[in-house]
């Protein structure tokens, strides 16, 4: 599993590229090994994700049953976070870039840590505090996350900020895209208030 060094060296990492300093690289394991490691917070951030879940499908019905929604949910999770490092792989050989590649999935598996907290934890808030404005907030942190990856990619990938916003909005168009699929076969729809 991981250790709390290599987390705190993670996140760190990946913070310090959010704000647009690339040695955050230096703090992150770019090896191979490194690279397949990155994706396990997938495994620490589940239950967050969960109870995240549990919020969005408080208000909402399903014409699917738990199980149904569970395994779907938990198949989202998982292509969520894989699809986008699989299309980064033939776009950075594209963008001649492949050598830069490991660095910038790295990065990003960790960067989710703190958006997910992040998220959540404004999720919660708007919805405890004001629930009208939730949407809203929601709005916020995707458009915050969008900019965030764009600076990520810029500074992993040592390229220019237009492609790196292209790709930033590629990663969230294939996120909500996903989401819209896995939405349809759950036959998800918000509850009249």
């Amino acid at each position: 599993m991981l250790t709390l060094i290599e987390i705190t060296r993670g996140v760190s990492g990946a913070i310090r590229l959010m704000k647009g300093d690339p040695s955050g690289l230096a703090l992150l394991d770019r090896s191979r090994e490194g690279f397949w490691r990155s994706f396990r917070p997938a495994v620490l951030l589940a239950p967050l994700y969960a109870f995240y879940l549990m919020m969005i499908y408080d208000g909402a019905t399903t014409a699917s049953s738990e199980p149904r929604v569970a395994a779907l949910e938990t198949l989202r999770y998982i292509i969520d976070w894989t699809l986008f490092p699989v299309v980064l792989l033939e776009l950075s050989r594209f963008m001649d870039r492949a050598k830069r590649y490991i660095g910038s999935v790295v990065a990003l598996n960790w960067a989710n840590v703190p958006f997910l907290v992040a998220a959540v934890g404004l999720s919660a808030l708007s919805r405890l505090i004001a629930p009208s404005l939730v949407g809203v907030v929601e709005l916020a942190v995707i458009l915050a996350t969008l900019v965030l990856v764009a600076r990520i990619l810029r500074c992993t990938l040592d390229i220019p900020w237009v492609p790196a916003i292209a790709l930033a909005a590629l990663n969230l168009w294939l996120g909500l895209m996903l989401g819209l699929i896995i939405n349809g076969f759950i036959g998800f729809t918000f509850e009249a208030a």
